[in-house]
C-alpha cells in the first residue's frame, strides 16, 4: 500500500487552533472591551437637577400661618376701634356733661332775654330733659331732646315765687356748671337737679345715679363752685 506524507496537513491544523485561541483570549481579557477589542464608552451618569435641597426650602414652620404676619406675630386688623358701650352712647362723665350742657343752652335759647335755667330733670317716656327756665319775674317749662339738641315743647309757667327770686339772685355759677363739678365728682349720670339751701348756703343740688344703682348728692356752691358735701 502506498503511503502519503501526514506532516503538512497536521501543522496546518496546528496554525488554525491557535489562531482560534488567540481570538478567545482577545474577548475574555478585554475587561470591559466591546466586541472588535473596542472600550465600550463610560456610563454617562443622570443629569444633574438644578433643584433646592430640603434644607434651602422654606420648612413649614417657617411660612406664615393664616392670620400671622411675616414676624410670626397675629395679625390685627388696623383702625378698629374696641367697640365699648352701645352704639352712638356716651356714657362717660364728660359726655354726659356735654348732653346736660346743651340741653340747659337749648332751653335758654328758646326762652330768649335774660331766661337762666334753674332746674333739669331726667324724662323717661319720652326719653328728654324737662328744664325750668327763669326770664324776668316769669318761669318757663321746656322739654329738650335726649340728646340736647332740640326743643320739643315749651310753655310759659306764669310768675316765679319769692323763694326762687332770692336764690337766683345769689347765683354766680350757672347750671351747667354746677352739674359739670357734680359729674366730675362722683361717677354716675344725672337725675336732676335744683336751686336748694343746705346749711344756709344755697347750692345746687345736683343727684346722680351711680353705675351700681345708688342714688348720690352732690351740693355745689353757687357762689364759688365748690362742693359742700356729698351724700350717699
Amino acid at each position: 500500500m502506498k503511503h502519503t506524507d501526514r506532516r503538512p496537513l497536521s501543522l496546518a491544523a496546528l496554525a488554525l487552533a491557535a489562531l482560534l485561541l488567540a481570538g478567545c483570549g482577545g474577548d475574555e481579557g478585554g475587561g470591559g472591551a466591546g466586541e472588535g477589542g473596542t472600550t465600550a464608552p463610560a456610563e454617562t451618569g443622570a443629569p444633574a437637577q438644578d433643584t433646592a435641597t430640603p434644607d434651602d426650602s422654606a420648612s413649614p414652620d417657617d411660612s406664615a400661618s393664616p392670620g400671622e404676619d411675616a414676624t410670626g406675630g397675629s395679625a390685627s386688623p388696623s383702625g378698629s376701634a374696641s367697640p365699648s358701650g352701645s352704639p352712638g352712647a356716651d356714657t362717660t362723665a364728660g359726655g354726659e356733661a356735654a348732653v346736660v350742657a346743651s340741653a340747659v343752652a337749648a332751653a335758654e335759647d328758646a326762652v330768649g332775654g335774660d331766661a337762666q335755667a334753674f332746674e333739669i330733670g331726667r324724662e323717661d317716656s319720652p326719653a328728654s330733659w324737662q328744664v325750668a327756665v327763669a326770664a324776668g319775674d316769669r318761669e318757663h317749662e321746656l322739654y329738650v331732646s335726649e340728646d340736647g339738641e332740640d326743643v320739643i315743647s315749651q310753655e310759659e309757667e306764669g310768675s316765679l315765687d319769692s323763694d326762687d327770686r332770692e336764690k337766683l339772685a345769689r347765683v354766680q355759677v350757672p347750671l351747667e356748671d354746677g352739674l359739670s363739678t357734680a359729674l366730675d365728682t362722683v361717677n354716675g349720670t344725672l337725675d336732676e337737679a335744683q336751686l336748694e339751701t343746705e346749711d344756709g348756703t344755697t347750692v345746687w343740688e345736683v343727684e346722680l345715679d351711680e353705675p351700681d344703682g345708688n342714688s348720690v348728692d352732690v351740693f355745689v356752691d353757687v357762689t364759688n363752685g365748690s362742693v359742700l358735701k356729698i351724700d350717699r
